[in-house]
């Protein structure tokens, strides 16, 4: 990895440790994500997504608007389990 790719990969690892604590996680458990998401950033076969990544997820509800339980209610996603989701959409990064 190059220089500039570790220092990019060290801010999105630290961006992301930080947003996981505000949501809610403890220090251990961001932490611990953060990795695992580097991890999957850097293995072009890992295909899995966090459902917080996803346009679909509303932050102020933590629901899924995309997808719907069979009585029509949004679900509730597992916002922080990697996973595969056919409605994933990348959502843009806010600084």
């Amino acid at each position: 990895m190059e220089l500039d790719e570790l220092e990019k990969a060290i801010k999105r690892h630290t961006r992301r440790r930080k947003r996981f604590e505000e949501e809610g996680l403890s220090p251990d458990e961001a932490y611990d994500l953060a990795e695992r998401l580097f991890d999957r950033d850097h293995d072009p076969q890992d295909d899995r997504r966090l459902c917080f990544e996803c346009s679909h997820y509303a932050d102020s509800k933590k629901v899924c608007t995309k997808l719907r339980t069979p009585d029509g209610k949004h679900t509730r996603p597992l916002r922080f389990i990697l996973q595969r989701c056919p409605t994933f959409t990348l959502r843009e990064v806010t600084k």
